[in-house]
């Protein structure tokens, strides 16, 4: 917040409000009112907004392209953007081609449809992991 301290002008936003919920006075204040539930639901939204920014910055290469089996809604928002579950056909640029299910943020200008090709990168914390990556234009 700064009041007392250091104002950091040029912190992100996700790295303040992780701040927030988990660390500090606040934090404690967030552990002794809101359940363990929903706090480890806040902490997965945080992580889902995060890997969407370092996907649309470019900080990830594409390692993989995707065909859009189906899209289906969850019902969840994160800044008005919509987390959905999209079932992948998946082509990896070693050749490897799968099926895969992914939970995530996608933006509501960019909503991926049936047919759509996607991009899909490494997920920084666990390479093993394939995150969404976007839209790509044919």
């Amino acid at each position: 917040m700064g009041i007392f301290g250091k104002r950091n002008k040029g912190k992100d936003a996700l790295e303040q409000a992780d701040q927030l919920m988990n660390k500090g006075l606040s934090g404690l204040m967030v552990k002794g009112f809101v359940s363990k539930g929903h706090r480890e639901l806040m902490n997965q939204s945080l992580n889902t907004a995060k890997e969407a920014q370092l996907a649309a910055s470019g900080a990830l290469p594409i390692i993989a392209t995707a065909k859009v089996l189906s899209v289906v809604d969850t019902g969840k928002l994160i800044n008005f953007d919509p987390i959905v579950i999209v079932t992948l056909d998946v082509r990896e640029t070693s050749g490897a081609v799968y099926q895969k299910t992914l939970e995530t943020l996608v933006s509501k200008l960019q909503i991926p449809r049936v047919g759509d090709q996607v991009g899909l990168g490494h997920h920084p914390a666990n390479p093993a992991e394939l995150i969404y990556m976007g839209l790509i234009s044919q």
